[in-house]
């Protein structure tokens, strides 16, 4: 009698969480993960995916993307299961006003886990609505987040033009009040200069478009600003948040040569920069392996480091009994061309490669299977009566 419903042959797994870098079998029973062992027998299995070659890593992590909130937001299933993301968090689409109609109208409707950053303005992210500083209310931001926390896990501030700090003075008190945590993206302003706004951050708060062209890490002296530093040092955090406008390999490749890699790899993914810069899971981590960075890295800031963030490591671990949240990756060696975004005009790097994803298990169900890894071979197909009058 098999053990598994699904065992995965042959893969290297990489799983940050339980420090596993190595040729690994996993094994499948129902929703959860059963084994991770290094030889599983075949017979052990209802159904053997061949991973040889190919990288099993837990379901990856999306931790700034939108699927609610401008007309550029995209569904969850769409904009995940293709690019082996098993959860992601929306970032900011909805704030207290919004919510509700949110959850009831994707996220429950959705087979994608995913969770939220509540935007400081009570209306969301729906254009000039995010310049209303009478509706940016740090006290109703944080009760909805206190009793939503089971999807709501943080405050998002985002786009606002005026000249003071109200929207991330607001947010990072909202975050204060609910326990959680304030994601800013914000450009500089005279009155309002970056080095100042990471001070006003907390450890735990972050900022995303941390490589932007038009919020630059890189001083003209080619080094990382010493305001970054400080504040990595104080705890902040800095998420990739790739999009179509906020990611430069000018900004990136010297901050990742002088030892300042991103917490967290994300894609920022919506409409346009799903083609434009090709801003899907597996693409934003080619490029950082293009640029130098292990692979070993690259899963765990795309896996373990956004769940820590969250604080639901439940997820981005194949430890035995959590959620079969599964990718396989395969890294196609042939010469790729991988694009940037913004205002630097879409610049390509190349490399020797990139990664794409193979197939996608979400709570043990195969959810995207691009080769047909998991899929009997057509001459099996049964046979039937095809003289069907």
């Amino acid at each position: 009698m098999p053990t598994f419903d699904l065992v995965i042959k042959g893969g290297h797994v990489i799983d940050a969480a339980n420090n596993v870098d190595s040729l690994m079998d996993v094994g499948v029973a129902g929703r959860v993960v059963g084994a991770v062992e290094p030889n599983i027998p075949e017979s052990q299995g209802r159904r053997v995916i061949d991973a040889t070659g190919m990288w099993v890593t837990p379901g990856l992590i999306d931790i700034h993307a939108h699927c609610t909130g401008f007309s550029g937001a995209m569904f969850p299933e769409e904009m995940c299961f293709p690019y082996g993301v098993t959860t992601m968090v929306d970032c900011g689409g909805s704030g207290w006003r919004t919510f509700d109609a949110f959850n009831r109208d994707v996220i429950q409707k959705s087979a994608v886990r995913v969770f939220a950053l509540l935007n400081i303005v009570g209306q969301g992210m729906e254009g000039d609505v995010e310049q209303d500083i009478d509706d940016m209310d740090a006290e109703l931001t944080a009760a909805k987040i206190r009793q939503r926390s089971d999807i709501l896990v943080g405050v998002k501030v985002a786009h606002f033009g005026g000249r003071g700090w109200e929207s991330i003075d607001r947010g990072v008190e909202a975050a204060r009040l609910s326990g959680s945590f304030c994601l800013v993206d914000q450009n500089s302003k005279p009155t309002r200069p970056f080095d100042d706004m990471l001070e006003r951050l907390r450890p735990g708060d972050g900022t995303t478009h941390c490589f932007g062209y038009g919020k630059p890490m890189i001083g003209n002296d080619g080094k990382v600003k010493q305001s970054y530093i400080d504040a990595r040092a104080r705890g902040v955090k800095f998420d990739v948040g790739h999009g179509n406008n906020s990611f430069s390999f000018s900004m990136a490749k010297p901050a990742l040569d002088q030892g300042f890699p991103p917490d967290t790899i994300s894609t920022d993914m919506h409409r346009m920069s799903l083609h434009t810069s090709r801003a899907q899971m597996t693409e934003v981590m080619s490029k950082f392996l293009a640029m130098g960075m292990p692979i070993q890295e690259v899963v765990a800031r795309s896996t373990w480091e956004p769940a820590k963030w969250i604080n639901h490591t439940e997820i981005g671990t194949l430890t035995p009994g959590a959620s079969a949240d599964i990718s396989v990756l395969e890294f196609q060696d042939r010469p790729a061309g991988l694009s940037d975004s913004g205002p630097t005009g879409y610049r390509i790097m190349q490399a020797d490669g990139r990664l794409i994803n193979q197939l996608t298990i979400k709570d043990g169900v195969v959810k995207f299977d691009y080769d047909g890894l998991s899929k009997d071979d057509w001459s099996a197909t049964p046979e039937t009566d095809l003289d069907i009058p």
